[in-house]
């Protein structure tokens, strides 16, 4: 016969094992599998980033061929974007944004005329469901805090129970 513990045990490791892929970050390689490199297009990078949904601790990763150089900075407004002001801060490969806050983020690379073919996006940036707002005095992540539990259980189960 099953015990009420044991039960409990399971029901709580299947509870994390849903939650936890809801509210790890993603990593994303920006032009997925094309990469930072010169677009074929104008609006390829804008396209990219249309069709996905960032969320606040998720990762952007610039990756170029190797025979590309380019790099990225962050324009503050729409308006800096679409006339590829350069902002004069420039991140180079292995430097990666994690979207650290909700809100609009802007993208370009810096280097020669590279903006003006369309290596330029903006990404709104989502809260995590179920977060508190950005101003709130303490601020917790909800993956770390979920796999504290996750071992917690798992470590009364095997020396408890």
């Amino acid at each position: 016969m099953v015990s009420t513990q044991k039960l409990t045990f399971l029901a709580s490791f299947l509870f994390i094992a849903v939650l936890l892929p809801a509210v790890a970050a993603i990593d994303y390689q920006v032009g997925g599998d094309f990469g930072w490199n010169l677009p074929p297009t104008p609006t390829f990078f804008s396209e990219w980033a249309s069709n996905k949904t960032f969320f606040v601790g998720d990762t952007l990763r610039f990756n170029s061929s190797a025979n590309e150089t380019h790099n990225y900075a962050m324009p503050g407004s729409q308006a800096e974007l679409d006339g590829c002001v350069k902002p004069g801060i420039v991140f180079m490969g292995g430097v990666y944004p994690v979207l650290d806050r909700p809100g609009r983020k802007y993208f370009i690379c810096e280097v020669g005329n590279h903006c003006n073919l369309g290596m330029k996006f903006a990404v709104d940036v989502m809260p995590i469901p179920g977060s508190m707002p950005p101003n709130a005095a303490l601020k917790l992540d909800a993956f770390p805090m979920l796999l504290l539990i996750f071992i917690t259980i798992i470590i009364n189960f095997l020396f408890f129970i």
